[in-house]
């Protein structure tokens, strides 16, 4: 299996999209699965907050570094129950 590693996108109107792709995974007979989370403009701020980041210029940095190169979804849904930071989920296998 392999991972894109984290997936990260700020779009213009501050919201933004954190998520990865694994491709062949076995336990789905070498599908590919992918999970997406989507914050809103308050809760992408407040994740940023949250993980006291510095700069926009460097979160996927931040990211990186509190949930893994390969992201960890499951640390990072934990984090977000944690912290009232609210998120839309998409898994997609295939």
């Amino acid at each position: 299996m392999n991972s894109s590693g984290l997936l990260f996108t700020l779009n213009r109107d501050g919201s933004a999209v954190i998520g990865y792709e694994d491709y062949g995974v076995e336990s789905f007979g070498g599908s590919d699965y992918e999970v997406m989370y989507y914050l809103d403009k308050t809760n992408f701020e407040l994740l940023v907050e949250c993980l006291s980041a510095t700069s926009r210029s460097n979160i996927k940095d931040d990211l990186i570094t509190k949930f893994g190169e390969n992201f960890n979804s499951n640390y990072f849904e934990t984090f977000c129950q944690d912290n009232n930071i609210e998120y839309k989920r998409n898994i997609h296998i295939g």
